[in-house]
């Protein structure tokens, strides 16, 4: 067989393949449809996680194209230092982002983490500001919570931040001491009640120049403030960021 034939064979095998293939995956589609987080309807075959309408209807920051310091940059301002600091998206109550968070943290969709981290992942490229990041650190949950979620939230989120940055992460360095309560519905001084000195940071964190903490959703910014300062006091000139799924408004 000459390799002209040979090769046209191949590409008639590989086109067979990909027929068969999109074949079952419609097939599949059909049997098994998936539906919209937000709005419970039916998704197409090329849409993930949320249909296209409500997708649109997501409040973007746009923090990736910002000239002034944001409102995520001004949180921490007079708290902690930190070198950068992004957010996907803007939470309310009412706008669509709740059931996304509330399906990555309650209703064992992690997929929903991984598909808005590549996202994340893709917006932090045009950011210098981030350039210099060694190493991804999902904020840590308790071992108990762990167990009953069955997954950290934020670690689904580094894992598709990682996914198109291809940096390390590291899940051992920062560490939950103890269970706390919720902190939904907890206003910003109580919530610092709740958090402070319940983080252990390891000091091998010292290896690091330049960190990244990923949050699902910040809101007053206790938790990665308490995790911030626990940091200084092992390694007090590393550079520390801070990236979320979530800023609320």
């Amino acid at each position: 067989m000459n390799v002209q034939r040979f090769q046209g064979k191949e590409i008639e095998s590989g086109f067979k393949r990909s027929v068969v293939f999109s074949f079952w995956d419609g097939f599949v589609h059909l049997l098994f449809p998936s539906s919209c987080i937000v709005c419970q309807g039916e998704l197409l075959r090329t849409e993930q996680i949320c249909c296209s309408v409500c997708f649109s209807e997501l409040m973007f920051t746009q923090f990736e194209k910002a000239r002034e310091p944001t409102p995520l940059d001004q949180l921490f301002w007079g708290r902690v230092d930190v070198s950068a600091a992004y957010a996907l998206l803007y939470y309310e109550k009412t706008n669509t982002v709740k059931p996304l968070l509330r399906a990555l943290k309650y209703e064992n969709r992690s997929d929903v983490g991984v598909f808005f981290g590549k996202l994340i992942g893709n917006k932090l490229i045009e950011l210098k500001s981030f350039s210099s990041v060694e190493v991804f650190i999902p904020v840590p949950i308790h071992q108990k919570k762990r167990y009953d979620r069955g997954y950290n939230q934020s670690e689904q989120l580094v894992k598709g931040i990682s996914t198109v940055w291809r940096l390390p992460v590291d899940k051992k360095v920062v560490s939950k001491r103890m269970h706390t309560q919720s902190q939904t519905k907890l206003g910003r001084f109580k919530r610092w009640d709740n958090v402070e000195d319940q983080f252990y940071v390891n000091t091998a964190i010292r290896q690091y120049k330049h960190i990244a903490l990923v949050d699902d959703v910040i809101t007053t910014g206790a938790t990665l403030e308490a995790i911030i300062q626990q940091i200084r006091l092992i390694s007090p000139e590393i550079q520390i960021s801070v990236i979320s799924l979530a800023l609320a408004k």
